[in-house]
């Protein structure tokens, strides 16, 4: 809710509009009329309702999915995947492309506990153990928000960086390149900080 700024609410003009309309018409119908027609005025402003709804959902959908970012994971080559501290923020992506996954700095809250037990799979690594796969010959992914792009970059280098998608404030990332544009030709866009309010990275999604 704190990224429900008066910023963010001009992405949700026409949204607001449709609802404002179907709310004023609703209520001025009801009023006037005590008949069937007034019964009706009722039905028609939830149905514009419901249909304002639906077009704040598509102005959301790039910041609460990650379907945008599996597609183009699945078109490309392949490789382990690593989602990025909080699994559950980003777990759409396993959900699409059925992958499993390692998971960086994430051994905490629920996590934690069966990740101590025996027979337990290796799936938690930290930052001196990413570094080490993502410098091997081995094609990994890195899926994280693109706030934490200077992070990466400091870690292991931007020359070891190449993105691979971009949507709704996260990125995919992978260590060799796949013949499209560097990190360093398109980094000034991503790594800028967003405009849209909307695009803030966010923990529980």
């Amino acid at each position: 809710m704190m990224d429900l700024t008066f910023d963010s609410f001009a992405y949700l003009r026409l949204p607001l509009a449709v609802a404002a309309i179907a709310l004023l018409g609703g209520a001025l119908a009801t009023f006037r009329w005590v008949d069937l027609r007034s019964f009706l005025a009722a039905a028609l402003m939830m149905v514009l309702f419901y249909h304002a709804a639906r077009l704040a959902m598509v102005v959301f959908d790039p910041f609460l999915s990650s379907r945008p970012l599996a597609e183009a994971l699945l078109k490309s080559p392949e490789g382990k995947l690593i989602v990025d501290h909080n699994y559950w923020a980003l777990s759409s992506i396993t959900f699409y492309v059925d992958r499993d996954v390692l998971i960086l700095n994430g051994r905490y809250f629920n996590l934690e506990y069966g990740s101590y037990a025996p027979g337990a799979r290796d799936v938690f690594i930290d930052d001196t153990r990413f570094k080490s796969l993502w410098l091997a010959s081995q094609r990994f992914y890195l899926v994280t928000y693109r706030a934490k792009l200077q992070q990466f970059e400091d870690l292991v280098g931007q020359d070891h960086l190449e993105i691979v998608a971009a949507s709704g404030g996260k990125v995919i990332l992978t260590n060799h390149p796949l013949g499209n544009a560097s990190l360093i030709e398109r980094m000034p866009l991503l790594s800028a900080r967003s405009k849209n309010p909307l695009a803030k990275p966010g923990v529980y999604r």
